[in-house]
């Protein structure tokens, strides 16, 4: 699912500053609708990314605003734990979505939900090394990069995974219901 592998991996390379092709062992298409499951995974989608870019956004504009390196690190730590917050919100909403009713759906869905709990996990572990920082300029500044580049590379990894199932399942009347499902109309090109 072409389409479900560019909205995933897209919006997981947005938190750090979803599937197209192959075939499976499963056949049963039992499960949610694929519009339905399309608009329950995009609305999640979306609350999610418009939570990590928000969030994202306050902690620049605090960053810029502050002198003061204990309350850097606080916020930090702050949204790095709303953002593993609203990770597991999205995890809790995708399962509760259900596996959409094609062939392979309940292995695409827990694929897909493997692969989110990753990056729950990568802010997680974030959050608890941000917590370890120094607040003292030197060593924070350091300590941010480095961090930085850690959840850039796990979430870039849980995006290689995404584009891996690409070539695991046949996403056709998924990719057709996201194309149709105005709620995933941000996340999907027209060419499909």
């Amino acid at each position: 699912m072409r389409l479900l592998v560019l909205l995933l991996a897209g919006t997981l390379i947005l938190g750090a500053a979803a599937c197209g092709g192959g075939g499976g062992s499963s056949s049963s298409s039992s499960g949610t609708k694929p519009d339905e499951w399309a608009s329950s995974v995009c609305g999640a989608l979306q609350t999610w990314e418009d939570d990590l870019r928000a969030g994202s956004q306050q902690l620049s504009a605090d960053i810029r605003a502050s002198s003061d390196p204990k309350s850097v690190k606080e916020k930090l730590v702050t949204f790095l734990e709303k953002s593993e917050k609203s990770t597991e919100k999205l995890v809790d909403d995708v399962k509760a979505a259900g596996a959409p009713a094609v062939k392979d759906g309940e292995a695409i869905q827990r694929d897909l939900e493997a692969s989110l709990t990753q990056a729950r996990n990568t802010f997680d572990r974030a959050g608890t090394r941000a917590k370890k920082l120094q607040a003292t300029p030197q060593a924070l500044t350091t300590g941010l990069g480095a961090l930085a580049q850690t959840i850039q590379s796990e979430l870039a990894a849980t995006g290689r995974h995404f584009s891996s199932l690409e070539n695991k399942y046949d996403f056709g009347e998924v990719n057709n219901a996201m194309a149709d499902e105005p709620a995933c109309k941000p996340f999907v090109s027209s060419s499909g």
